[in-house]
C-alpha cells in the first residue's frame, strides 16, 4: 500500500470513528456526569439536564438545561453549548465559554474554576439578550407579581468560599407592564417604556444601587436594600427614591385613595419622594 493510499485509509478510519462517536455517544450517561461534576464545583448553582451530544469539535451541547440559584430555578434554557479552553485543561485554573438559547433570547459567557479548590474559587460571567421576563419564574417569585417585557443585560456570580458569595447585575427591561397588587388602588398594572438596574447581592444582602423606571404616567428612581429570608416573600424591604407623575396619574389616584393618605399637597407637587419598608409581600408605602 502506498503513501496515498495510507493517508486515505487513515482519514477513513478516522473520520468513521469520529461518526461513531458522535452517533453511539452515551448521552445519558454523560448528562449524569455532567450535572454531578457540575454541582460538586460549587453548593450555590446547581444544574439538571435533560440531554448531552458532543459539540464539533470539542464541546458539549445541553438540551433543555435548568440553572438553579440556591435551589431556586433561575434560568431554562432550550440549548447550551460550552466549550473548554483547550489550555486551561493544563493548567490549575479551568476556563469555559458558553452560549445558547433560553426564554425566546439568547445569552452566551464564560466561567472559570480552580481545579484544587473548586467549590471556593467559581467566576461566572453572562450576558443575556431579547428574553421574554414573562417566562422567568424567579422574577415572579422574588417580586410577588407579575412583569412583561424584553430583558438584556449582564450579571457576574463570584464565590471565594462558602461566606463570601456575591452576584454582580446590571439590566434594562423595556416595554412591558408591573402588575401593581396595590390596595385600594383599581389600577392593576403599569406599562412602562424602560426599566433600568444595577444590584448587587451578598450573601443574603439584595442591594438595589440604583432602579430607574420611564412611563406614560410617571418617571422615578429608587435604591435601597432587601434582607432575604426563608420563605422569600417574607423578606424585609427598605427602598427609597423620588418619582415625577404625570398630572393625569394622580389625578386617578386621588379617585381611589382617601386625603388621609394622598393629601392635597402631594398631588400638588412635582416631585415626590418615595419610601418603601415592610415585606415582599405586604409592603407600605410613604410619600412626602
Amino acid at each position: 500500500m502506498n503513501r496515498k493510499n495510507q493517508l486515505l485509509y487513515g482519514l477513513y478510519i478516522l473520520a468513521a470513528a469520529v461518526f461513531f462517536l458522535y452517533v453511539l455517544f452515551p448521552s445519558d450517561t454523560v448528562a449524569t456526569y455532567v450535572t454531578s461534576r457540575f454541582n460538586r464545583v460549587n453548593s450555590d448553582i446547581n444544574i439538571d439536564v435533560d440531554r448531552v451530544s458532543l459539540a464539533f469539535p470539542f464541546g458539549l451541547n445541553l438540551y433543555d438545561a435548568n440553572v438553579y440559584y440556591l435551589n431556586t430555578e433561575v434560568l431554562k434554557t432550550d440549548h447550551l453549548k460550552i466549550v473548554p479552553s483547550f489550555l486551561s485543561l493544563f493548567r490549575s485554573k479551568i476556563v469555559f465559554f458558553f452560549k445558547g438559547s433560553a426564554f425566546k433570547g439568547k445569552l452566551e459567557g464564560r466561567g472559570e474554576f480552580d481545579k484544587n479548590r473548586p467549590g471556593q474559587q467559581v467566576v461566572i460571567a453572562v450576558k443575556l439578550v431579547g428574553m421574554n421576563i414573562k417566562d422567568i419564574a424567579a422574577v415572579k417569585h422574588f417580586l410577588g407579581r407579575s412583569i412583561t417585557g424584553l430583558l438584556e443585560g449582564n450579571f457576574t456570580y463570584r464565590n471565594s468560599g462558602k461566606s463570601d458569595r456575591q452576584l454582580d447585575a446590571g439590566f434594562i427591561i423595556s416595554d412591558g407592564e408591573l402588575e401593581l397588587l396595590v390596595p385600594m388602588i383599581k389600577e392593576k398594572s403599569m406599562h412602562f417604556t424602560k426599566i433600568e438596574t444595577n444590584i448587587t447581592i451578598k450573601n443574603e444582602r439584595f442591594n438595589i444601587k440604583r432602579c430607574t423606571i420611564k412611563s406614560d404616567q410617571l418617571d422615578g428612581s429608587i435604591s435601597g436594600i432587601v434582607n432575604i429570608v426563608e420563605p422569600l416573600e417574607q423578606s424585609r424591604i427598605r427602598l427609597s427614591g423620588l418619582i415625577k407623575p404625570s398630572p393625569e396619574f394622580f389625578k386617578n389616584l386621588g379617585k381611589d385613595l382617601p386625603l388621609n393618605l394622598l393629601p392635597q399637597k402631594i398631588l400638588s407637587k412635582k416631585v415626590v419622594r418615595v419610601r418603601i419598608y415592610g415585606s415582599l409581600d405586604q409592603p407600605r408605602f410613604f410619600m412626602n
